[in-house]
């Protein structure tokens, strides 16, 4: 596993690149240039409304530390997330590097078992959030689309209710998922000895996470609505991108772009930054809702500045975390 792993990092990040580098030539970059240089000191409120999804995804983790457990103040909070979020985009490992320097990171100012579950409660909130917001474009598509293309919405829209019945059934039913897949992992696998060791430490957890939801309903409610509304910080950046560089955005043609750049980020997690990825995405997006696949790249470009300047920041206070960590391991030996 760990071979084929060593060979599928490098063939990703060069691929991305490649269908980075080609969506660009498309666009061009006199057209990406024009607007940027449109967008001007708008870039400042672009980088406002991302912090906005930055905070509320804090808030949402802040409310998913059990009772009686000690909870870091939101500042803290707000910067362990950017150091998750600064690892998620520039390794192939995405989420399970971030989450993990995360969880690692916020156990040392609360337990690791609450940080653990905690950090695992914020992201089931916020798939629910994110499948519900995909499926409302769905829903929207099916009912504006041609006839033609009622199938593939259709089609969507089953996939998704399917996802989010399963996930809810996993967590009402409290299926013990870790022992299962301890079950089904071979036993002579190194990776199955090194999960074993931990196997306890699992299961705690994931009681915990399953005590959430059974005792804590209302919060779970609280949670998806913040996850839900945390959508929408994209669709007014969309919204702003478009108005500055065409002139003639709408709300609904963002909110589709936005739906878009969901699904591309569920399903592309481990593209480095979603390079390539999000810009093609983009670019179909808005040239099937009558816009030029160059204002889609542009766009995508766009918004790729504002998150490398988050995860620019998020590496930063990562390297402080390590430097300060090294140091206290080094005074303790």
């Amino acid at each position: 596993m760990k071979k084929t792993l060593r060979y599928l990092r490098p063939v990703v990040s060069i691929a991305s690149l490649a269908l980075l580098v080609y969506a660009m030539r498309r666009a061009g970059i006199v057209t990406i240039l024009n607007s940027a240089r449109a967008l001007g000191v708008g870039f400042v409120l672009l980088i406002l409304q991302s912090g906005l999804r930055h905070a509320s995804r804090t808030a949402a983790w802040h409310a998913s530390i059990g009772r009686g457990t000690p909870r870091p103040g939101l500042l803290n909070l707000f910067g362990l997330r950017l150091v998750g979020e600064g690892l998620n985009g520039v390794t192939p490992a995405g989420p399970l590097l971030g989450e993990s320097v995360k969880t690692l990171a916020a156990s040392k100012v609360m337990p690791a078992s609450a940080s653990a579950s905690s950090v695992v409660i914020e992201n089931i909130a916020y798939a629910f959030g994110a499948a519900l917001f995909m499926l409302s474009g769905a829903v929207w598509l099916l009912v504006s689309s041609s006839p033609h293309a009622r199938l593939g919405d259709g089609i969507v829209i089953v996939c998704l209710t399917a996802l989010l019945f399963v996930l809810f059934g996993v967590l009402r039913r409290r299926t013990p998922l870790s022992q299962r897949l301890l079950a089904l992992m071979p036993a002579r696998w190194r990776l199955t000895r090194s999960v074993r060791r931990y196997e306890d430490r699992m299961i705690a957890i994931e009681t915990d996470i399953h005590d959430f939801f059974r005792t804590r309903p209302s919060a779970f409610i609280a949670l998806l609505g913040v996850e839900f509304l945390t959508n929408f910080t994209g669709v007014a950046e969309a919204y702003l991108i478009l108005r500055v560089t065409t002139l003639h955005a709408s709300l609904v043609t963002s909110y589709l772009v936005e739906v878009a750049n969901r699904a591309v980020q569920l399903f592309f997690a481990f593209v480095p930054f979603g390079l390539g990825v999000e810009e093609a995405s983009a670019a179909g997006t808005l040239a099937a809702l009558g816009y030029s696949a160059g204002q889609g790249v542009s766009l995508a470009v766009l918004r790729r500045a504002r998150t490398i300047f988050w995860s620019g920041l998020g590496l930063l206070l990562a390297a402080r975390f390590w430097s300060a960590r090294s140091l206290e391991e080094g005074s303790a030996v």
